[in-house]
């Protein structure tokens, strides 16, 4: 049996971030839910589409191990400041408050999605994500990023539409 209680306006966050790669496609049972880590510390969040992989951690006020593939959930207005969330014997229960929701864990092995994640000797930049999704909104399809040096600009060109203006990102500084 694995519990965690978390803050609910940390797992709603949480939630918020991942969704967007959740997959659609009944073939792939576990890519349709959630996959809810638990290192008694934090719970993390992971979510494939087959294309997309996102992920969200936060820590948790107690917990234990555990990992399942959840249903996609719905957090009610009406929710505690606080949510537990319980698994047991094929079964996640989220505990609300005066609204409780139980689903049926997801069967199947999720992605071995760590390996995916290691930064070491990778080439990284920052910058401002509203740049990047004002520059991304008026786009048709693929885009290709052009590096112009690691403190100057990343150019940002739209590959449908090659007569489409370049959008420049700034880079900032590390903080």
């Amino acid at each position: 049996m694995g519990r965690v209680v978390i803050e609910t306006k940390k797992l709603k966050e949480m939630l918020k971030n991942v969704r967007h790669a959740i997959s659609k496609e009944l073939f792939r049972p576990v890519f349709t839910g959630i996959l809810l880590e638990s290192d008694k510390k934090e719970l993390s969040m992971v979510t494939c589409d087959g294309y997309k992989l996102f992920k969200s951690v936060s820590e948790v006020m107690e917990g234990n191990k555990f990992k399942v593939v959840v249903p996609l959930f719905s957090i009610p207005k009406e929710a505690d400041d606080n949510t537990i969330i319980e698994t047991r014997k094929g079964f996640v229960k989220f505990d609300f408050g005066s609204v409780k929701q139980i689903y049926k864990i997801i069967e199947g092995e999720f992605i071995d999605y760590k390996p995916l994640l290691i930064r070491e000797n990778k080439f990284s930049i920052i910058f401002d994500s509203k740049y990047l999704k004002e520059a991304l909104t008026n786009s048709q399809g693929r885009v290709q990023l052009y590096f112009c040096g690691d403190r100057d600009a990343v150019i940002i060109e739209d590959t449908l539409n090659k007569n489409n203006q370049k959008l420049v990102l700034p880079i900032a500084k590390p903080y």
